[in-house]
């Protein structure tokens, strides 16, 4: 629940869901769309997610963690381009290996993504993005799934929590947990997790709970934000074009 608070308490600044979720997404798109060993093309780009960090005075702490979280899993997909390329490139006036470059590329794309995604979903509330998603004509059934997946997410935090704690109060001795447990933790994790989501499911459906009177409210995108929009994605696109 801190969390979340923390998360709400960095949503002070009216900006149309629907404009933030666009930017964001030919963002990521503009970002991926570069070659393998585009790392000094992509660099200018870190200026957008760096710019929405400072505008919206972002915990550079909280930010660095959902870093830190993200990276095992990019450096384990970014190790197979050490492998499938076996070649030598010139790189201004060094000859390097190339799965080097493709590794460091790979690792500075994922990074933006999830900056940008990061700023995405720390500035804009939940329900506000979906009812941008619903504008996009994204089927209703879908963006209900997101929403509540995103509310279970927490449910998931709070259960892993306890058991870490009741595993450190087993053992005051250890600093972290032995890799021996933690495939009986994880298994009970799950099982947690599934019921207390059924519970909270029941509980929703008691108190009149139902997928067709679920209300999303849908804000009016406004000529302003829609310019402000179009320039942003143009600048984006316009970069990517010259930048080739």
């Amino acid at each position: 629940m801190e969390k979340r608070s923390m998360i709400d308490a960095y949503r002070r600044r009216d900006v149309h869901p629907l404009s933030l979720l666009i930017i964001t997404f030919t963002y990521i798109f503009v970002v991926a769309s570069f070659h393998s060993y585009a790392f000094v093309e992509l660099i200018p780009l870190s200026l957008y997610p760096l710019a929405m960090i400072v505008f919206y005075h972002l915990s550079i702490r909280h930010i660095k963690n959902i870093l830190l979280a993200s990276l095992p899993f990019i450096t384990a997909i970014g190790v197979s381009q050490l492998f499938f390329i076996d070649e030598r490139i010139s790189f201004f006036h060094w000859h390097i290996e190339a799965g080097w470059l493709a590794f460091t590329t790979l690792v500075i794309k994922n990074t933006l993504a999830i900056l940008a995604a990061t700023v995405l979903f720390l500035t804009i509330p939940i329900e506000q993005l979906a009812g941008a998603l619903l504008s996009l004509r994204i089927p209703r059934l879908l963006v209900i799934q997101l929403l509540l997946t995103y509310r279970y997410i927490f449910l998931f935090l709070e259960e892993a929590n306890r058991l870490r704690q009741a595993y450190m109060l087993r053992a005051p001795h250890h600093r972290a947990m032995k890799l021996s447990v933690w495939g009986s933790l994880v298994g009970h994790l799950l099982l947690r997790t599934f019921e207390r989501a059924e519970r909270v499911y029941e509980a929703m459906t008691l108190r009149g709970f139902s997928i067709q009177r679920m209300h999303i409210k849908i804000k009016r995108w406004t000529t302003k934000e829609m310019i402000y929009t179009f320039v942003v994605v143009g600048l984006f696109i316009a970069y990517r074009l010259v930048v080739i």
